[in-house]
């Protein structure tokens, strides 16, 4: 249809007024209405751009920035739990030695690889936003697994380590009362254990101890942790002190002149528990000790470790 070069309209008032007639042109009609167009369809772009978030403005739509931002924290993320694993497999090196040292058995593979196939907890895609990249919710999968991995390895890691303090201190604990040092920090070593002459009959009888040379009043030390089982007066050992070590061993210190502790005291290695004297069947002043185990006297010298009664 061919467009006239002008319209004309006809204005018909509703009461007597004449009526009158009005020539417009061709453009002053169609430009308005291409101009109405225009606009309608930037609009639509405009809502299309906001509903898809593909938006043509700018830095994007809001989906779109926020997409960015996420992803940034991800690869972020996914940097700082490739650290951390790198400083757990390290932690467990030094765990691994650790055993060793101490005749422990390191922790095996199996035990190690507890919580594999856990699904952790930054699961960012698990709502569908327009415009993510799945490779980027795949990340954030894997790298909550990885985290909720470490996490349980690192509980196994505490709990090695544990065990490894516990056996220390069991260990530590046993050796504080094994009787291995010197019950005197002077003096000189008279007899021995075995048999020997008897100073008062001249017969050979077997010596149960240790006999210590030492002046009168010299500090006697017990020689390992334990409980004072008995403080008394024997016949021929004069005043004595037994000592429990438990596991069945018991020190005995005999020829006291003084006892500085009483029965069921807990006592150190190392604690002065009494001064030497010259009492019972002594020709003169010194120590008589003794280590007896299941009631056994057993040689002293096996098990004396350090030349004077220090404490560590």
């Amino acid at each position: 249809m061919k467009l006239k070069k002008s319209y004309t309209f006809l204005y018909l008032p509703e009461d007597d007024d004449a009526t009158r007639e009005f020539r417009v042109p061709r453009w002053s009609i169609l430009v308005p209405a291409g101009v109405l167009i225009l606009l309608v369809g930037i609009a639509g772009l405009y809502a299309a751009g906001i509903g898809t978030g593909n938006s043509w403005l700018p830095g994007g739509s809001r989906y779109q920035k926020e997409n960015l931002a996420l992803m940034g924290t991800i690869d972020g993320l996914e940097g700082q739990v490739l650290v951390l694993r790198d400083e757990i497999d390290g932690v467990r090196e030094v765990q691994d030695m650790m055993a060793t040292a101490i005749n422990l058995p390191a922790i095996d593979e199996e035990t190690f690889a507890a919580g594999v196939g856990g699904r952790g907890h930054l699961d960012y895609a698990d709502e569908e936003v327009p415009g993510l990249d799945l490779a980027y919710g795949d990340l954030a999968n894997s790298a909550g697994e990885d985290l909720e991995l470490m996490l349980r390895q690192a509980k196994i890691q505490r709990q090695g380590y544990l065990a490894m303090l516990d056996t220390l201190n069991v260990r530590a604990e046993v050796r504080r009362k094994i009787p291995s040092i010197r019950p005197t920090d002077t003096g000189w070593l008279s007899s021995r254990f075995g048999f020997r002459e008897d100073p008062f009959t001249d017969k050979q009888t077997f010596h149960r101890g240790l006999d210590f040379s030492i002046p009168m009043g010299t500090p006697i030390r017990v020689t390992g942790d334990g409980v004072i089982l008995a403080v008394q007066q024997q016949r021929g050992f004069g005043r004595v002190i037994k000592v429990d070590h438990g596991n069945d061993v018991v020190t005995v210190y005999a020829h006291l002149s003084e006892q500085l502790v009483k029965k069921g005291d807990h006592v150190s290695r190392g604690d002065v528990i009494a001064r030497s004297g010259n009492t019972g069947r002594s020709s003169a002043p010194h120590l008589h000790y003794e280590i007896r185990i299941g009631g056994r006297p057993v040689n002293p010298l096996s098990y004396i470790l350090d030349s004077y009664a220090a404490r560590d």
